[in-house]
């Protein structure tokens, strides 16, 4: 009887160590399958979600994943005027954002997957950014983008999809994913800002009709190419959390990522938030607002600076609803 004991001891005992020793890989899997579906689910699931090609269309036209329908990422924003005009490049307000959303066939119901090409400006992580945002929580990338699918033998086809229009509707933006210029001067010395431009960009460098060169004071340059491997797919949260450390920024520093006009910004948001930084947020009318408001300051040069602004002039909140940090961000 006591042998009998003995052993059942040893077997939970075994059972238990081998759960411990287990338990960071199931986390890290089940925390990577929160943002990332593999080219294999995706060709066992394709008829069960709504698939998004943010390629430019002439890379869509070329090939595209059957029953993929394109949306580049102007699709989605305010690019009436000139870079560096208030607003420009902002993404819609939530009534016609959901009206957009709804024409791709998206009614929040159905998954939804999206891809670019690897090396890119990240624009599959700009459509998750605006899904997760705008309420779709069942939204992610194909993880290595239309790379990995073709090199997993899916098929490609040349057929433009006109989806069906659905009704969808935002009541408010959700998760406090965003960021305006407003609210960013006046947080801007209690928050930890991002550029995730090149090293190039980032010391002033100006390639995309910026008003002004430079960065963000007190920006810490970390491009998005830094939490990527060299097979383009992303790091592991362990090493992205040791990036971040090594810039100094924990999980609960609050964050502010920007890049040109906020694509690459909102991917790298939407990595942290996967990380554990669920107070990553995206400044999506990012440096060319900013450069074109002569009235904020841009510093040159690979140094942060220090912000110096400060105003008494009332601001909006990042957005309609504030961020709860007990509130589930990801699937």
């Amino acid at each position: 009887m006591k042998l009998r004991r003995k052993s059942i001891k040893i077997c939970v005992t075994g059972v238990a160590i081998l759960l411990c020793l287990l338990s960071p890989v199931f986390s890290e899997e089940a925390t990577r399958e929160s943002l990332y579906v593999g080219a294999q689910w995706l060709q066992e699931n394709l008829d069960k979600v709504v698939v998004i090609d943010a390629r430019p269309k002439t890379l869509y036209e070329k090939g595209h994943i059957p029953g993929a329908v394109n949306a580049e990422w102007t699709y989605f924003a305010n690019v009436n005027g000139q870079p560096g005009t208030p607003g420009w490049g902002e993404i819609f307000e939530k009534d016609k954002l959901a009206q957009k959303i709804g024409a791709l066939g998206i009614d929040g119901k159905k998954p939804v997957i999206a891809y670019a090409d690897p090396g890119g400006w990240g624009q599959d992580g700009w459509v998750v950014w605006i899904m997760r945002l705008s309420g779709i929580e069942n939204s992610r990338m194909l993880e290595g983008g239309f790379s990995a699918w073709r090199a997993a033998g899916g098929k490609v086809s040349t057929t433009s999809v006109a989806p069906k229009a659905r009704a969808f509707k935002i009541p408010s933006f959700q998760g406090g994913y965003k960021v305006t210029t407003p609210w960013l001067k006046e947080k801007l010395d209690e928050v930890v800002v991002i550029d995730v431009r090149t090293p190039f960009e980032y010391k002033g460098a100006r390639i995309f009709q910026e008003k002004r060169g430079g960065h963000i004071p007190g920006a810490l340059n970390i491009p998005l190419d830094s939490v990527f491997r060299e097979d383009q797919t992303v790091k592991s949260v362990e090493e992205i959390r040791t990036l971040m450390a090594s810039y100094g920024i924990s999980q609960e520093d609050e964050i502010v990522v920007y890049d040109t006009a906020g694509v690459r910004s909102a991917y790298m948001v939407m990595v942290l938030r996967m990380a554990g930084f669920e107070k990553a947020r995206n400044y999506d009318s990012s440096f060319h607002e900013w450069a074109g408001n002569m009235d904020l300051e841009v510093v040159e040069g690979d140094m942060p600076g220090r912000p110096t602004l400060k105003t008494d002039e009332s601001v909006e909140t990042p957005d309609e609803t504030p961020l709860q940090e007990d509130a589930p961000e990801n699937v």
